[in-house]
Formats: C-alpha cells, structure tokens, sequence
C-alpha cells in the first residue's frame, strides 16, 4: 500500500482502488479477509475517508468486496483474484465508452429510422 501520485491523471478514488486490487492480486489480502477500516485506508493514502469510500463503493460494485455491518469489508469470498484487472479504472472507462457507443449506435439506428418516415424536404 503506498502513497498517491499526485501527478496521474486518474483520480484519487482510482488510485486507491487500483492499489487495493494491487493488493489483493499481491496475496496482502485474501479472499474472505478483512480490509482496514475506511479510516485507517484514508491515513494509509494521504487522503479523505469519503475518496476510500468512493473507490470501495467502486469495488463493492464490481463484486471485488463485500461490506457487512457489524464485521466490516472483506475480500469477496469467492474471488480468484488472477483473475482482477490490473486497473479498475481503466477497466471501467473501457465499460463505460462501450456503453457510450452502444448508446450512440442506438441513437444513429432510430434517426435513421425517422428519416424513412419522414425524409427531408428539399
């Protein structure tokens, strides 16, 4: 667990979940084990406890994690983590751009539907 780059264009919430897959990837945490609380991460990283939660959230979402009340966070249980990208966050711009063109294509698809119906004037 290291220190932020202050120079990187990803954001600090990134950073963090990037160096927490590192982690996990690296055997530091195993699945089924504890995390640090949100506020010790925060003290590790240099940074807000709102960034940990941000990028845990980011974790949470993709099945990385599991938060119990009462127990804390922990590696999901039943994750092999060979199989972790290497950067959630550009793992998820990627997911994210994918959608963007899906989105786009679809748009395209129904203008070019409009346009049969109803073909521009001249």
């Amino acid at each position: 667990m290291g220190k932020l780059n202050p120079n990187s264009s990803e954001p600090p919430y990134l950073q963090v979940a990037d160096d927490v897959i590192r982690s996990i990837r690296a055997g530091e945490y195993k699945p089924g084990g504890q995390l640090p609380s949100y506020s010790q991460l925060a003290k590790n990283y240099g940074v807000a406890v709102g960034t940990v939660r941000s990028a845990l959230d980011l974790l949470r979402e993709r099945s990385v994690i599991v938060t119990r009340q009462g127990t804390g966070t922990s590696v999901h249980p039943g994750l092999d983590p060979a199989s972790l990208p290497r950067s959630v966050g550009r793992s998820g711009q990627t997911g994210e751009m994918t959608e963007v063109l899906r989105l786009l294509n679809e748009i395209r698809d129904r203008l070019g539907v409009l346009e049969e119906r109803f073909p521009p004037r001249t």
